[in-house]
């Protein structure tokens, strides 16, 4: 039985950290839409695209030390449920 939920839990962040890339990448593309628009509206074409290409760059990482922490996290505690 303890056999079972470790695969499952290992098959659980085998897709979790596969969509950690998709993840990033649809942050930083939707900072740079996002930018673009404002500066398509605004007309200060350059401004916002960085400013929002930087704040998804931002996003993207959070999401990846976040994803880190509760592997981290989830791993711990497993630890110590096997000794």
């Amino acid at each position: 039985m303890r056999e079972e939920k470790t695969k499952k839990t290992v098959w659980k962040i085998i897709l979790e950290a596969s969509a950690l890339g998709i993840n990033f990448v649809l942050c930083v593309i939707i900072g740079v839409v996002m930018g673009y628009l404002i500066d398509k509206f605004v007309n200060t074409f350059p401004l916002f695209s960085i400013i929002f290409l930087l704040a998804g760059f931002a996003a993207g990482v959070k999401e990846i030390f976040r994803f880190v922490r509760k592997v981290n996290r989830d791993g711990e505690g497993s630890n110590k449920e096997n000794k």
